[in-house]
């Protein structure tokens, strides 16, 4: 509520005159106000179960007679005029007067700490216990289930006014008796609140929930800036940090959009807020209050108010080893003097082959330096290879692995996208020993549990080839960012359970025998002899021939 709206309301209840809400006789006719004359008030636009506190601003004051006037309420102690006691005094007379010192700076310090005033009803139900007359301050509690929501606080006034005096706003009489047609009123609110929300998203959560190292991820994160009245919240804190968990790092700084993402609606920052950015661990937007444009927020619509924060994120080899992790929390102002906070998390996951493939001899032996390349399934690429007879397919190459006999032949690769098919070939062999010319298909099957938090997770590894109807498959524990083992540079091996290892089997070529055999000696010679008569038959024959 505005404070000059507070202003009039507090006012015209001390002048006696009708404001705004319904009117209902309270008392009868030639009865007098006494203390205690009360009322229930309405507070509209409060979700259930909240916590209301009413504290008394104002008292009504009364004698034999009736009620005389309105005095400050106790524990009031402002200065000399405003305390306890003291007849509360309004400038200028009439029906635009305002009540003198109820201005914003003090409605903010009772508000920010009201333990002060005595008269209080800590936990009322406002629809059921009924308010003395005076004005009250009102201060709502959001419930402990659904704490991300803010109040401003509330006036309402309880008073009184003269039936059949004509204009209900022109000060009538400073008292009431019995001798007059009276009734009491009050004044209804409306809560200012705003919900408080925070989304963390991936843009394209279909395709970049599963990525491969080294891909480019953009995300975004939404909150709306709460009503803050500016006569109540001085200095509000309203900022939003992100946080790289595990497996990601900045590609940039954020961008950050008030009321929507169109180019106009970019805010610029060291003036519309303040950026502390680290490329390789978070990032904190913190908003500024002394700004035009985001202290008037407080009237604008929930749309108006709407946040938008937009950033890329390039993914690392550590999210193969561990689930990668990217939090945003909130920072806001609950009241003058709490703060609360809201986060949310999405996570990337990148898979490895290791212990799938291995590279053995025609002893099943490990063997090293056989050069293997992994190709991705691309309808773009111009790039081909024949799966079957008839069947090209377009892929683009990955990368290359060679195979080393210290590690058993195993043929591995990491941070893969399990959206992707991938192939596996041998490209280059141990020298002495034929290339295998199988090609193998790799399929990766994992599905993000509802509700993920950051638990160890399963993703399934399916090998097929070209060559046999044979189909492997292998169950790999993923690393949450919670879990307390460490994987290694390729993540975990496949569980235990799984199919045994496709082994990718290279074979010598052929030699020649060793020197100082027979070797093919013999059948040079006798090839030559044959030749060498073949020859003298045709000359002989020849010479017949002539005869």
């Amino acid at each position: 509520m505005k404070m000059s709206k507070i202003k009039r309301i507090a006012a015209v209840f001390l002048t006696l005159a009708m404001v705004m809400g319904m009117s209902i006789t309270a008392f009868a006719d030639f009865a007098k106000p006494v203390d205690g004359d009360a009322k229930v008030v309405e507070v509209k636009g409060i979700e259930e179960n909240v916590t209301y506190n009413a504290y008394q601003i104002i008292d009504a004051e009364y004698d034999a007679s009736g009620f005389t006037g309105y005095v400050w309420a106790p524990g009031i102690n402002e200065n000399d005029s405003i305390q306890e006691g003291k007849k509360v005094e309004f400038s200028p007379e009439g029906e635009n007067a305002v009540v003198t010192g109820l201005d914003e700076a003090f409605i903010t310090k009772l508000a920010a700490d009201p333990s002060k005033l005595t008269n209080c009803k800590i936990g009322f139900n406002p629809s059921e216990t009924p308010l003395e007359a005076g004005t009250w301050m009102i201060l709502v509690t959001p419930t402990e289930t659904n704490p991300e929501k803010v109040y401003n606080p509330m006036i309402v006034s309880v008073y009184y006014s003269v039936k059949g005096s004509g204009d209900s706003n022109e000060l009538v009489s400073g008292t009431i008796d019995a001798t007059k047609d009276w009734e009491l009123e009050a004044t209804d609110s409306f809560a200012k609140s705003s919900d408080i929300s925070l989304e963390k998203d991936l843009d394209d959560e279909p395709n970049d929930t599963e990525v491969a190292v080294g891909d480019i991820v953009p995300f975004t994160i939404t909150s709306t800036i709460p009503s803050y009245s500016p006569e109540y919240y001085k200095s509000p804190t309203f900022q939003i940090t992100d946080t790289l968990v595990n497996g990601l790092k900045y590609n940039g700084e954020p961008e950050v959009y008030l009321g929507g993402t169109e180019e106009g609606n970019k805010l610029s920052k060291d003036v519309h807020y303040t950026l502390e950015y680290d490329v390789n661990t978070h990032f904190t937007i913190k908003f500024n209050f002394n700004n035009d444009t985001i202290k008037n927020l407080y009237s604008k619509t929930a749309e108006a108010r709407a946040v938008t924060v937009k950033y890329e994120t390039e993914i690392l080899d550590s999210a193969v080893q561990k689930v990668g992790e990217n939090t945003a929390t909130l920072t806001y102002s609950k009241n003058t003097t709490e703060t609360g906070t809201k986060t949310d998390k999405e996570y990337v996951f990148s898979f490895a082959l290791h212990n799938v493939f291995q590279k053995v001899d025609g002893s099943n032996a490990p063997l090293g330096e056989a050069v293997f390349t992994l190709y991705k399934q691309d309808a773009n690429s111009e790039d081909t290879i024949e799966w079957a007879e008839g069947e090209i397919l377009k892929v683009s190459e990955v990368t290359t692995y060679t195979t080393k006999d210290a590690e058993n032949g195993d043929i591995k690769f990491k941070g893969l996208d399990g959206d992707l098919t991938y192939y596996v070939k041998e490209t280059a062999a141990p020298e002495g020993y034929s290339i295998n010319d199988t090609i193998y298909k790799v399929v990766f099957t994992f599905d993000k549990p509802e509700g993920y938090t950051g638990d160890d997770v399963e993703y399934t590894v399916t090998i097929t080839n070209n060559k046999t109807d044979e189909t492997k498959t292998y169950t790999v524990k993923y690393n949450g960012t919670t879990a307390e083992s460490e994987a290694g540079e390729y993540g975990n091996e496949p569980k235990t359970g799984s199919d045994e290892v496709t082994t990718v089997i290279n074979t010598k070529l052929s030699a020649l025998p060793s020197t100082g055999g027979i070797g093919t000696t013999i059948f040079t010679i006798a090839g030559c002899l044959i030749m060498i008569a073949a020859a003298g038959l045709f000359f002989v024959s020849r010479r017949k021939s002539a005869k």
